[in-house]
């Protein structure tokens, strides 16, 4: 069941990296982003803590700075999330039934189509997962320690708060599962002893060690990341104007529509058990459901990482906090598990129809959504003259800009400025691969340094779009002191006269000293 189980996993990780790749000219905007911050290893950035953006520095070391890393490197989080669930699932339930909660969870939008968005809440998956594997499994040791008067294992309370540091060095939003872990703990009869406190103890301090390098990285710069979340608990980085009982409504629709593949896959298999067993004369009365024991200490943990993250966000909502849609990206990490509630449990049902089932349902799921996917932000996109994301022309705009910094200069294109999205993707795709300054803001883009556009000149980019309204002040200051400005346009669609112009402003920033460029 073990290799049955991995390779599903791999057919998961394979399916929608290249899926993704064949069909995407340019990967999501959070992608990008990654891919403009990995230029540099800090303690953190300024909206979001590092160490989403040093998982995928450390893919792209090995693989190269491409667009398909990060589709890698975004999955390759959910699929290993998915194995430390698939642990705690056998836990509480058969192998077999352990690898059907695998399949229904790859079907959640999160951990599909979003699982390609190499963003802080996709990567902060694994981090998760492997918290809540391990703290199981330290609760689960001490209560064999206690019960058989042997040692508690403190290294794996090290581990848990390691883990911890990982989740909070992903995204603040791991303080509610710190929470709800915390009240897991308070309840659970394991714990009712002083001993077992001394190894929560232990993990905080962990913890707290791990991350104080940013923490001091906060202080040092302003705390950008502490700024931006505020905003964001705030609903100042949203763009609509929903009230609050609307938007915590939204909040929940939201999450029932992220969830509806897993519901929908469930209902699939529930037929399919259904029409084999009557085909089998196997069938039982219908009330004969799992008999997995609910009630047991492992069955708690399960309900109270499955549903407690959305009912403490939901609380926190209620009480003033403008929720964001993409909040809940992990917390429905537990989903599968929990689906097993309604997988019925019959003497006739064997482990193989089972599985036979269960493989049929989760493969045609996964490719149904994987090249819906792929066509929608793919050909279709280009059908319908529609300019998305996924098929922005990257890399001929970086190979026309790259001519472009050739025709006026005889050294290397070290330096681009501008917004995230633009700039990026002629960072990734030029063959110069340049640092980008972004915004021509230096907290923002900690890896340029004060003689660096001076030294190795620029090209600054300008959508045409956003010509329209006045540029950053730094950036306009740059286009001032620009020796030549052009335009390039093209068509942004692989289909030629169909869609929208892509119409970008360069303006050129000659070196005055390139050889204290970096290589």
């Amino acid at each position: 069941m073990q290799w049955l189980t991995l390779a599903f996993l791999a057919f998961h990780l394979l399916l929608w990296t290249l899926l993704a790749t064949l069909s995407h000219r340019a990967p999501p905007w959070d992608n990008i982003e990654q891919l403009v911050w990995m230029q540099s290893l800090e303690w953190g950035y300024y909206k979001h803590p590092p160490f989403p953006t040093w998982w995928v520095h450390g893919w792209t070391e090995l693989l190269g700075r491409k667009m398909w890393v990060t589709f890698f490197a975004a999955q390759l989080s959910v699929v290993l999330m998915q194995f430390f669930i698939w642990r705690i699932a056998l836990m509480v339930t058969t192998p077999a039934r352990a690898f059907v909660s695998v399949v229904l969870s790859s079907l959640l939008v999160y951990h599909g189509i979003h699982g390609i968005m190499a963003n802080h809440n996709t990567l902060q998956l694994m981090p998760v997962g492997l918290l809540l594997w391990l703290s199981l499994g330290a609760v689960r040791a001490q209560g064999a320690a206690v019960a058989g008067g042997g040692r508690v294992l403190w290294w794996r309370w090290a581990l848990v708060g390691t883990a911890a540091a990982l989740c909070l060095l992903s995204k603040y939003s791991a303080l509610v599962w710190l929470a709800v872990i915390g009240l897991w703990l308070v309840q659970d009869r394991r714990m009712w002893s002083w001993r077992a406190w001394v190894g929560v103890a232990l993990a905080v301090a962990v913890c707290v060690l791990l991350v104080s390098p940013h923490i001091s990285w906060l202080v040092q710069d302003g705390s950008p990341g502490l700024s931006y979340a505020g905003k964001a608990m705030q609903g100042k980085n949203d763009h609509d104007n929903l009230g609050h009982w609307a938007r915590l409504a939204n909040f929940w629709v939201v999450q029932l529509g992220r969830v509806l593949p897993l519901l929908l896959g469930l209902g699939a298999l529930l037929l399919v058990l259904k029409r084999a067993t009557r085909k089998a004369e196997l069938q039982t009365h219908s009330s004969e459901l799992d008999t997995c024991p609910r009630a047991s200490s492992e069955w708690r943990f399960v309900l109270f990482m499955g549903l407690g993250p959305m009912l403490l966000t939901t609380v926190l909502g209620v009480f003033g906090v403008r929720l964001g849609s993409a909040w809940a990206a992990t917390y429905f990490v537990m989903a599968g598990v929990l689906a097993l509630l309604w997988v019925p449990s019959k003497p006739g049902l064997s482990s193989a129809l089972l599985l036979r089932s269960v493989l049929w349902v989760g493969i045609v799921a996964e490719l149904v959504l994987a090249l819906g996917l792929a066509l929608g932000a793919g050909w279709l996109a280009d059908l319908s003259g529609r300019g998305a994301r996924s098929n922005f022309p990257a890399a001929k705009l970086a190979r026309q800009l790259d001519e472009v910094w050739r025709q006026h200069a005889k050294t290397p294109l070290r330096v681009v400025v501008g917004e995230t999205w633009l700039a990026g993707n002629v960072s990734v795709r030029s063959k110069f691969q340049p640092l980008v300054y972004l915004d021509a803001d230096p907290q923002k883009s900690p890896w340029i340094k004060p003689h660096m556009l001076e030294d190795c000149g620029a090209l600054v980019l300008v959508d045409g779009r956003d010509l329209a309204e006045p540029l950053q002040p730094g950036v306009q200051a740059l286009v001032d002191k620009a020796e030549a400005r052009g335009f390039v346009k093209l068509h942004w669609t692989r289909i030629a006269n169909r869609g929208p112009q892509l119409e970008v402003m360069w303006a050129y920033l000659p070196a005055r000293n390139p050889a204290a460029c970096p290589p």
